[in-house]
């Protein structure tokens, strides 16, 4: 599993499904990643906290680890580091 670690930059929900999120030490330098769910309410309700943690890290300017696989840009997990 692949990581990418900074502050979250950016978010934008594209759809009822899919969320792009921009992480990195700086808005010019960033990693476009992707949390995704297929519609089932399980899948739904993960992919709901990953994107409340992505925003309660990037309103209170908390670094974050966000956890995806090598080849692909679906965050599977989030880690935000301690003070």
């Amino acid at each position: 599993m692949a990581q990418t670690i900074g502050l979250v930059q950016r978010m934008a929900i594209v759809t009822e499904t899919v969320t792009c999120v921009w992480i990195g030490p700086t808005p010019n330098n960033t990693e476009a990643l992707v949390v995704t769910n297929d519609g089932t309410s399980h899948d739904s309700a993960f992919a709901n906290t990953l994107i409340q943690i992505l925003a309660a890290a990037a309103t209170n300017y908390r670094q974050v680890v966000g956890i995806h696989g090598n080849s692909d840009a679906k965050i599977t997990a989030v880690r935000i580091e301690p003070i």
